[in-house]
């Protein structure tokens, strides 16, 4: 596991490390990952996000969207969510497995 990803949902992880074999010819470095500081309307700060960049950044770009991995700036920020909302992790309805947790009835 990169040093990066400590912090980050293993969901996430899998996906990411996902991208590093399936783009390792565009020799991709993880420049950050989880980010306590990036704030609550930042996949990063949920450990979803991270900051990868690459000698072809549009061959990285397409690598990731290939495999599901949202691309959210050209500076090679992006984020594996498994199409959940940052409103689903701000309410702490995301397991790390990145998948919903049942919502509780109450009796």
């Amino acid at each position: 596991m990169q040093k990066e990803f400590t912090g980050m949902l293993p969901g996430a992880i899998t996906k990411f490390e996902e991208l590093l074999a399936a783009a390792a010819e565009l020799n991709p470095v993880v420049v950050s990952g989880y980010d306590s500081a990036a704030g609550r309307d930042n996949f990063a700060y949920w450990g979803a996000g991270c900051r990868i960049q690459a000698d072809d950044m549009a061959g990285l770009k397409a690598a990731a969207e290939g495999i599901g991995i949202t691309w959210v700036s050209d500076e090679g920020d992006m984020a594996y969510t498994n199409s959940l909302a940052i409103e689903d992790f701000q309410m702490f309805r995301v397991d790390g497995n990145l998948e919903l947790r049942p919502e509780k009835k109450e009796i």
